[in-house]
């Protein structure tokens, strides 16, 4: 839905796994890139009413998985990284050399200030995973929601704006107006997709 949604996933990824190297002197497991990727994408999602990569999530255990990294997780490669299973079903991200750079071109300044904040906040040595996991659960409200439905349970977006639903047109912050905006974008996005028949959508 968003314009250039591959090369804006996969250099966050890049920014936020170089950045964890630089500073931890490792690379991060696929558990701390999850969760800064949740943070940034339902940061974003609150503060301007469009999630910063519009990502679907699930409520895992952990907190926030996103689904369509999470499904390739052992085969997830680009010209910026690489995504490399550990034992004990593990996996590392291992950012790609000879000059691979993540292109912040992609974000505006208040994306890539949020960005920075998280590295700021999150990327310590002090926070490990468990830390990490506490964090996401708590600033990511639609998380509880989604896991007191049911475990794995997919998280709804709109669960970050609690009873926007009930509210009349001139009571909606700019916020929950960007965000139905969005919201009834994508629905009507996902409408169209179904009645595609398969014919259609291989074309």
């Amino acid at each position: 839905m968003f314009a250039y949604k591959k090369e804006r996933l996969e250099n966050a990824i890049c920014f936020f796994a170089k950045e964890h190297k630089r500073r931890k002197k490792k690379d991060p497991t696929q558990t701390y890139i999850y969760k800064y990727l949740a943070l940034f994408d339902f940061e974003m999602l609150v503060k301007t009413g469009r999630p910063a990569l519009d990502l679907e999530y699930k409520a895992m255990a952990k907190g926030p998985v996103p689904i369509e990294i999470y499904e390739k997780r052992n085969s997830y490669e680009t010209e910026l990284f690489k995504f490399v299973p550990q034992e004990e079903k593990n996996t590392v991200i291992v950012v790609k050399t000879k000059g691979k750079r993540p292109n912040l071109e992609y974000f505006s300044e208040s994306e890539i200030t949020e960005m920075q904040r998280i590295v700021e906040i999150y990327i310590n040595t002090s926070v490990d995973t468990n830390i990490l996991s506490g964090a996401s659960h708590e600033v990511i409200a639609p998380w509880e929601k989604a896991w007191k439905r049911r475990n794995n349970h997919k998280i709804e977006m709109i669960d970050a704006f609690p009873g926007i639903s009930n509210k009349k047109d001139e009571d909606l912050s700019p916020q929950e107006e960007n965000f139905l905006t969005y919201y009834g974008l994508k629905k009507g996005m996902e409408i169209e997709s179904r009645r595609r028949s398969p014919v259609e959508q291989l074309s």
